[in-house]
Formats: structure tokens, sequence, C-alpha cells
């Protein structure tokens, strides 16, 4: 742990000695330029593919970019001996951006692996490209669990949390509650249909009832009819399967329709420090949420927080989506080192064979479909009396091991797995 704090605090005056390039493009690539033979390997070359300036830029967005940057500079600037370069561009939440751009980069670039990607649907289409182009992609913002069941490869891994992981710890903690009847406010793409699906499932097989469901698109500003009906419902829980602008949205909507004095409860599956923020810590105040990382989970990570920080515009706090991004870059470079290469067979064999230890996480590990296994925490969002620090906004209610938490390997249906 001290070598590793070395590198954390003392890697960062190394750097400014090192060529770290970092090359920005806001908008994609033209699809319709001839493909180009990629570069000679002359860097390591990083692709972070997000949304820039959509729903998920809060969530990701220029946080992830900033967070790889600092795992670069962390890990001192070099991989295989060659300077570490990172391209940037917006997925736009699109599939077919997303793939134009990737197979922009694979083919003329030499990218050796994409991060970032919180756009599910991107993130299910980036799989046969980075597969076909034996090249890795690492999904640090998308949350469906198709990414490592039926849309997975063996050139990706899901680092953030997953629909199935957070569906399955909220059910649990509120049907113990009694709060046993349901509506969902759900947005309407993979990533929201997956979520709802498989929390029906769950809370079905534990004896409650789905009374029914409104679906929004993605982007939405005004939920009032979404928001009639579930209250019209009179289910219990008002669940959220949403994130981002479109969770904060729905949530301040809540509050105008006074559906928890009408006793509702709002819970949403994937709230996070950003969303705390957005809507503030008081009106917020003693909501549930499961998160895998969080700025206040321990002393190092919080330190961490502080320094991603310091890169963002108005010191906003990082997001879950931040910190994970941070932490599968720097995995990422060990792997490199470690393999001795940039081939994407190779790397992702030592991906899944090293532990992964940092100031987020000790003891995690790659499955072999690809999921990053790590500890789930169900958590409430704390009164501002109780905060310690600028970015400690919540308390961990129960912590969930990793085996517990996320889908067993034999029930996903990765295709590559026997």
């Amino acid at each position: 742990m001290t070598r590793l704090r070395n590198v954390l605090y003392g890697a960062a005056h190394l750097v400014r000695a090192a060529s770290v390039a970092a090359l920005l493009a806001g908008t994609m690539l033209s699809t319709n330029a001839p493909r180009a033979v990629a570069q000679p390997p002359d860097a390591v070359k990083i692709g972070v593919l997000d949304d820039l300036t959509g729903p998920y830029s809060l969530l990701s967005g220029q946080g992830t970019i900033e967070a790889v940057k600092l795992a670069i500079e962390d890990y001192g600037g070099k991989a295989l001996g060659k300077p570490i370069q990172i391209q940037i561009a917006s997925d736009q939440n699109k599939p077919d951006v997303a793939v134009a751009v990737a197979r922009e980069w694979v083919d003329r670039d030499g990218v050796t692996v994409i991060i970032g990607v919180p756009n599910s649907a991107s993130g299910l289409a980036l799989g046969k490209v980075v597969r076909d182009a034996e090249r890795i992609a690492m999904f640090t913002g998308s949350a469906s669990s198709d990414l490592t069941g039926k849309g997975c490869t063996p050139n990706t891994i899901h680092w953030y949390l997953d629909t199935y992981a957070s569906a399955n710890s909220l059910v649990d903690g509120l049907m113990a509650q009694g709060l046993n009847s349901w509506f969902f406010v759900t947005v309407d793409y993979n990533f929201g249909q997956t979520l709802q699906t498989e929390a029906s499932r769950m809370i079905e097989a534990k004896g409650g009832k789905v009374l029914g469901s409104a679906k929004h698109p993605l982007g939405e500003a005004d939920f009032s009819s979404v928001l009639l009906r579930a209250q019209a419902s009179q289910a219990k829980v008002i669940a959220m399967a949403n994130a981002a602008a479109d969770l904060d949205n729905a949530i301040k909507g809540s509050q105008e329709f006074h559906l928890e004095q009408g006793g509702q409860r709002v819970a949403a599956f994937f709230l996070n420090i950003s969303d705390i923020v957005a809507v503030g810590q008081k009106e917020m105040q003693g909501a549930l949420g499961v998160a895998a990382v969080y700025p206040a989970m321990n002393a190092e990570t919080l330190a961490l927080s502080h320094r991603i920080a310091d890169r963002l515009p108005g010191r906003r706090a990082p997001t879950a989506q931040h910190l994970t991004a941070y932490e599968a870059t720097l995995h990422y470079l060990k792997a490199v080192d470690a393999a001795g290469t940039a081939n994407a067979k190779e790397v992702m064999a030592k991906m899944k064979a090293m532990p992964v230890n940092d100031p987020i996480t000790q003891g995690g590990r790659v499955r072999e479909d690809g999921r990053f296994l790590r500890d789930v925490t169900v958590f409430r969002v704390k009164p501002a009396a109780e905060s310690k620090d600028p970015f400690d906004f919540v308390a961990a209610v129960q912590v969930i091991p990793a085996e517990q938490a996320f889908r067993p390997l034999k029930e996903g249906g990765c295709p590559f797995v026997q």
C-alpha cells in the first residue's frame, strides 16, 4: 500500500517531464473517409468515448476524461517504454456514431483500448467492433447487464455497476421493509428496459407485485404525465429505472407532485453523487441508493476524489463513473506492462488473472465473462449535519459481497463462456 501511495502522490511530479499527449476530438470523425492503415505502435493509445454535452455528460463526460488522464499521470506517463496518448470523442448517445468513431480509431490511429461509454446501447454496439478488430473496450459508465450476458465478448470488460446487481440489492432492501408493490419510471432504451425486466422478475420472485410502468425518452425534461400515472397506480414504490439528468428531473417532479407525502416511496436504482448535488442533499435526505464506489467510501478514495475534483470546473464531486474510469485505466496499464505487449488477447488474459488493488478496490477481480467483481453498498443520503467533508454525502447501510450482488456466471448467457 505504501508503494501505491508513492505512485499516486509522487508520479504527478514525474509526469510533467513525460510525454502524455491528448488529441481532443469533440465530434465524430467522418464515416465517409477511406479506411487507413493503423499507425506504427509508437505509443500506447487510449480512446475515451463518452457523452460530452448530453444527459450523461455530468455523470461521466469530462470527469471521465480527467480521471483517465490522472491515472496515466499516476502510472508515470509510459507503458512498454512508450508514451501513453489519449484520443477523445463523443458518441452523442448514438450507437452508430460510437461504431463509426471506434472503427476510425482502430483502423487509422492504432487505439488499443476504448474507455467510458455511458450509453449501454453504444456499449453493446462496440462489442463487435473491438472483437473483430482485436482491441479492448472497458465500460466504465454503461450499466446494462447484457454487456456480460448476451452481448458479452472476449474483448470487453464491464467495470461499472450493472442493472442486475443494482436491482438485486435495492429490491432486497425495500422488500424487507414491506414495500411490495411497484411502479416503474423507465428510460426507453436498453439500459432502462433491462433494469425494469430484471427488477420486476426479482420483485415477483419475492412475492411482490409490479402495478405498471411508464416509459420516457432519453433526455426527457417534463415528467408530468409519467408521474401522474405513477401516482394513480397507488404503488408503494415508484422505481426510477433511469439515470443522470433524467433521474434528476424525475425526482424533482416527484417532489412537485408530493409523492412521498402521499405515502409512495421514490427509489432510484442508479442514484449518484451528481444527482444528490443537482437535486440537493436536504431534498434527498434519507433516500436509498446502491453503489460500488463513492467519494467518501474510505480515506484513500476520498483523497483520490479531491484530486479528480481539482481538475473539474467548480471542483464538483466526482461520480462513481469517474472513479471507475481511473481504476480501469490503471489496471489496463498494469496489464499491458505485465503482458509485455498491447495485444488484446494477452492483455485481457492478464487483466483477468491479476487482482485489482488500488485506492478504490482491494481484492477485486475480472470474471471470465468480463464482469468486474467487487462489493456493492446500499447507502442512504445523509443529513447535511452528518457530513464531515464536502464530498461526504452518503452512509453505508449494508455492504453486499460481490459474489452475492452480481448475477452468477452460469445465469448470464454469455456466448463464449462454457
